[in-house]
């Protein structure tokens, strides 16, 4: 697969579980988007650090009103590119309404740089509180992008 190629190719991949994207919950997701990642390879994106997992949280105003937001990201570098030209994300976002409690979440986020590390990120990942508090509810705009930054 061609990181160009990730969004179908992700889809694919969940609806082979009988997951569809844009209905799912953040659990679903994430585990999704893990497996992808364990599952299907990237072309040209062979180096260090070329194709990394990303968790972020927090409480965002984009220009469309503010959202409490989870967020697993696969970032792909590709060596045979030059600069940002090199970088993409597939990236996987649950919006949710902004809430007092979900406020006091913070914001913040967790690399995992290579398959070796992914069991320490699934851990924080899965026990962080941000997560647990949103992991199992239906979000109000589930969104699948790919793009060159």
């Amino acid at each position: 697969m061609k990181p160009s190629e990730s969004a179908k190719a992700f889809e694919a991949h969940a609806a082979a579980s009988g997951v569809v994207v844009h209905a799912c919950v953040p659990r679903q997701g994430f585990a999704q988007m893990v497996s992808f990642y364990q599952s299907i390879a990237v072309d040209g994106c062979d180096q260090p650090d070329g194709d990394m997992l990303l968790f972020q949280w927090g409480t965002n105003d984009w220009g469309s009103g503010t959202h409490f937001e989870l967020n697993i990201t696969r970032q792909f570098i590709e060596h045979e590119l030059q600069d940002d030209d090199a970088i993409s994300q597939l990236s996987l976002t649950f919006r949710f309404e902004p809430t007092a409690e979900r406020g006091v979440l913070g914001q913040g986020n967790r690399w995992c740089g290579r398959p070796a590390e992914l069991q320490e990120f699934l851990e924080f990942t899965l026990s962080s509180p941000a997560f647990a508090a949103v992991a199992d509810q239906r979000a109000m705009e589930v969104g699948l992008d790919h793009w060159y930054v």
